[in-house]
C-alpha cells in the first residue's frame, strides 16, 4: 500500500511540531519553507488536526501552532486512517470486473489494510521523536544568511 502525499505531509507536520522547543509556536509559512510543502496543503492538514484536537492554534501577532501534549500518545494507525479513510488496496468498482459480488481477493486486501493499521497502532507519535535533539537541530535552527 502506498500512502497518499497528504498522509505523508501530516506525519511530517506532527514531527515538526513535536520536535519544536516547548516554548515555541510554529507557523504554517515556517513549516512550508522548512519541509518544502505548499502552505495550502499545510493549512488543510493543520485545520484537520485542530478540528480533531491534536494541535492548538493561536491567532494574532504572537500566534502559531503547538502540538498538544496528549497527541504524543496518538496511535499512528489512527493518524493514517484519518487521512486514508476510504483507501482500498485495489479498485474493485470499475466496470471491467464482473467478479466483485463474490470475489475473495477484495476481502484479503481489506484484511491486509486492517493488519497494517493495527501494526501502525503499536506506535505513537512520540516514537517518531526518538532523536528529538537531532530533529530540533535540523528543523528548528535558524537558517544561515548567505554572506554573513
Amino acid at each position: 500500500m502506498q500512502l497518499n502525499k497528504q498522509t505523508d505531509y501530516a506525519v511530517r507536520v506532527l514531527i515538526f511540531l513535536g520536535s519544536a522547543p516547548d516554548d515555541r509556536r510554529c507557523t504554517v509559512s515556517e513549516m512550508s519553507e522548512t519541509l518544502g510543502i505548499s502552505a495550502n496543503n499545510l493549512a488543510k492538514i493543520v485545520n484537520r488536526f485542530a478540528n480533531h484536537g491534536l494541535i492548538t492554534t493561536i491567532r494574532g501577532r504572537n500566534g502559531g501552532l503547538r502540538i498538544n501534549p496528549e497527541t504524543l500518545d496518538y496511535p499512528l494507525g489512527e493518524l493514517v486512517a484519518m487521512f486514508e479513510p476510504d483507501c482500498e488496496l485495489a479498485d474493485c468498482t470499475h466496470a471491467e470486473c464482473n467478479m466483485t459480488e463474490q470475489c475473495g481477493w477484495r476481502q484479503v486486501l481489506a484484511g491486509s489494510r486492517e493488519a497494517m493499521i493495527a501494526h501502525m497502532n503499536r506506535f505513537r507519535v512520540r516514537d517518531l521523536l526518538d532523536n528529538r535533539a537531532w530533529l530540533e537541530r535540523i528543523l528548528h535552527q535558524p537558517k544561515a544568511v548567505a554572506g554573513l
